[in-house]
C-alpha cells in the first residue's frame, strides 16, 4: 500500500488556459498555432512532479490532463493513495455529443474536450498517454466503457492495441493484460482503480499546413465513475517515431526481433535510437523481463529482442520506449502464433480426401476459389496440447455439413452469414477458431501431444477440411522470425519473391479476417 502524494495540477480554474496546455504536449516539429478548450473548468489542467509523485503511472514528469470528473482527484494529498472504488463527479463536461457518442457507442457525458490547430514538419506524429479509471476492475466487461478519443482533421485514430479503442475493456485484465496496471491494491499513487502502463497514438498529418487535432475523454453509459487521459509533456512529435511491429512467434521457442528497424529518427544529425524501456520497465542488455502473459523479453548487445515463449499459443503485445538522447516515443509489438491444422485432418484432393500431414509438395488440393491448386510447401510442428496452445474441436455439422475437426486456435474457419455482410460488408469472412468458442459444440481439447501442420500455396487459399471450409496458411510480414532458420530457408526458396525484411511480395487473404472484437460483435449479433 503506497501513501498518498497529491500530483501538483494546476487546472483550467486556477488560469491554465488551453495555449499553456497545447504548449505542454506539442514538442519538436510542431507548432502550434491555436487551441480552444471544452468542459469543465476543473476537469482540464497542466500537472508536474509525476515521476516524483506517481511514478509508474504518468506517461512522464510533466504533461496534460483530461477528465471526466475532477482532475485533482486523480490524487489524494493524505491517508492511502486509493481510497475509493467509485470516485465520482458529475461536471458540466459536455453531455450526448453525436461524434463521442458514435466513437463510444453508446451516449457520453462529463466530457472534456481539447481542440488544437498546429503545423507539422513531416506526415507522422506521435503522442504518448496513458488512460486510468475508476471503471476498473468492476465494469471492464459493462456497457460503461468510458473513452478517450483523438480525431486528426476530422478523423478518429486507432491504436495498434486490440480493437483500437482505449477504454476498459480493449485494455484490462481480460484483453490486451501487458498493458494494464491494476491499482485495487494501492500500489500505486493514485486514486484510480486501474490504469495502462504509457501507450502511443501514431498519427498520420499534412505536413506544412494547419492541422487540427482534437483530444476528448468521455463517461459512456453514466456521469458515475471516473476516468483520466495523462498525456505526457512535449510527446507529441515528429523527430522520433517507434512504429508497430507485427510478428509471429511459435510458443516455445526463442524469437529474435529487430524492433528498430522500421523506426523513424528525425533527430539531430549522428543521433542514434536507443531502447529504454520494455513494456514500462527499465531495460538493460541481457536482463530478462516477464511479461505478465508469460512470455520473457531480453534485449540484446544489438539493439534487437530476444522473445521466449511461455508454451502457450496466445496473441500478447507489449511496448518498448526508444530515445535519441532528446525525444522518446513508446512502439507497439503485436504477436500471434501460426494457424494450422492438427495432423489427421483429412483435406480434399481430386483423388479424395487425404491426410494433411501426409501431402507432399506438388500434391494438388481442392480450394473454393480455384479449383485443384497445387500445395507448394508443408511444415510439421508437435507440442504438448495444454491451455491455450490445445486445438479447438469443432464438432460435426456445428458449421453447416462437416465431420468433427481439430484446428489451432488461430486457424481461420470461413463463415458465410448475412450479418457478416450487414456488419462488415462481406458475406463471407474468416474467424479465428478460438474466437468461435462456445463450450458445447466448438471446445478446447486439452491432454497430450499434437501435431500441426501448415500448407501454403501460391496464393492465401480455402480449402475443405473434414468437409469444412478454412484457411491455408498466409505468410505475414514477419515469417523470418516465425520459424527455426532451416524452415524458414526453405520457405524462401520456394518463393524467392517474398520479402525477407518485409514479408511482402505474397498475395492478400482470400477474405477478410475478423479481429477478435470483430468477432465477439458478430457471435453477440447471431445471439440477439
Amino acid at each position: 500500500m503506497v501513501a498518498a502524494s497529491e500530483l501538483p495540477i494546476s487546472t483550467v480554474r486556477e488560469g491554465t488556459t488551453a495555449t499553456d496546455m497545447a504548449n505542454e504536449i506539442f514538442g519538436n516539429g510542431v507548432t502550434v498555432t491555436g487551441a480552444t478548450y471544452y468542459g469543465d473548468i476543473d476537469s482540464a489542467g497542466t500537472y508536474s512532479g509525476g515521476d516524483t509523485n506517481s511514478p509508474g503511472v504518468t506517461p512522464g514528469a510533466t504533461g496534460v490532463i483530461l477528465s471526466t470528473g475532477n482532475a485533482e482527484d486523480f490524487t489524494n494529498s493524505r491517508g492511502q493513495s486509493n481510497q475509493s472504488t467509485n470516485t465520482s463527479t458529475n461536471t458540466s463536461g459536455t453531455n450526448n455529443f453525436n461524434q463521442y457518442n458514435n466513437a463510444a457507442g453508446g451516449t457520453t457525458y462529463d466530457a472534456s474536450t481539447l481542440d488544437i490547430d498546429f503545423i507539422p514538419d513531416t506526415n507522422i506524429l506521435t503522442m504518448q498517454f496513458v488512460f486510468s479509471s475508476e471503471e476498473y476492475p468492476e465494469f471492464a466487461n459493462s456497457i460503461y466503457q468510458d473513452f478517450f478519443g483523438v480525431w486528426i482533421n476530422g478523423q478518429l485514430v486507432e491504436h495498434d492495441v486490440g480493437d483500437g479503442e482505449t477504454d476498459p475493456f480493449n485494455i484490462s485484465t481480460t484483453n490486451n493484460i501487458n498493458m494494464y496496471n491494476d491499482n485495487t491494491s494501492d500500489a500505486f499513487n493514485t486514486e484510480m482503480d486501474g490504469f495502462t502502463i504509457t501507450l502511443t497514438l501514431t498519427m498520420y498529418v499534412n505536413p506544412g499546413q494547419v492541422n487540427s487535432m482534437r483530444i476528448a475523454i468521455a463517461d459512456v453509459g453514466d456521469s458515475n465513475y471516473d476516468s483520466n487521459v495523462l498525456i505526457a509533456g512535449n510527446s507529441v512529435q515528429t523527430r522520433l517515431v517507434a512504429l508497430s511491429d507485427d510478428v509471429n512467434v511459435y510458443p516455445d521457442g526463442t524469437t529474435t526481433l529487430n524492433v528498430l528497424a522500421n523506426d523513424i529518427n528525425n533527430g539531430p544529425a549522428g543521433s542514434t535510437m536507443t531502447i529504454t524501456h520494455i513494456n514500462g520497465q527499465p531495460a538493460t542488455v541481457g536482463t530478462p523481463i516477464t511479461l505478465p502473459t508469460g512470455q520473457i523479453v531480453t534485449l540484446n548487445a544489438n539493439g534487437t529482442f530476444s522473445v521466449v515463449g511461455d508454451g502457450d499459443e496466445e496473441n500478447f503485445n507489449f511496448t518498448y520506449t526508444i530515445s535519441n538522447g532528446i525525444d522518446t516515443d513508446v512502439g507497439f509489438v503485436n504477436a500471434t502464433s501460426v494457424p494450422c491444422f492438427v495432423a489427421g485432418t483429412l483435406i480434399a484432393t481430386p483423388d479424395g480426401d487425404q491426410c494433411a500431414e501426409r501431402l507432399l509438395p506438388g500434391d494438388l488440393v481442392m480450394t473454393k476459389d480455384e479449383g485443384a491448386q497445387p500445395l507448394r510447401w508443408i511444415g510439421t510442428r508437435r507440442v504438448k496440447a495444454i491451455g491455450d496452445f490445445a486445438p479447438i474441436h469443432i464438432r460435426a455439422n456445428t458449421l453447416g455439413q462437416h465431420r468433427d475437426l481439430l484446428v489451432s486456435p488461430l486457424h481461420r474457419v470461413l463463415i458465410k452469414d448475412n450479418l457478416a455482410e450487414l456488419l462488415f460488408g462481406e458475406a463471407e469472412v474468416l474467424v479465428a477458431a478460438r474466437d468461435l468458442v462456445n463450450d458445447y459444440s466448438i471446445t478446447r481439447r486439452e491432454g497430450g501431444e499434437v501435431t500441426y501442420v501448415h500448407l501454403l500455396f501460391d496464393r492465401h487459399q480455402v480449402v475443405f477440411s473434414e468437409g469444412l471450409e478454412t484457411e491455408s496458411f498466409l505468410p505475414g510480414p514477419q515469417t523470418a522470425t516465425s520459424f527455426e532458420a532451416e524452415v524458414v530457408d526453405e520457405i524462401y526458396s520456394v518463393f524467392p519473391e517474398l520479402d525477407p525484411t518485409s514479408g511482402t511480395g505474397y498475395p492478400i487473404a482470400a477474405r477478410r479476417t475478423l479481429k477478435r472484437y470483430e468477432a465477439e460483435l458478430l457471435r453477440a449479433a447471431k445471439v440477439a
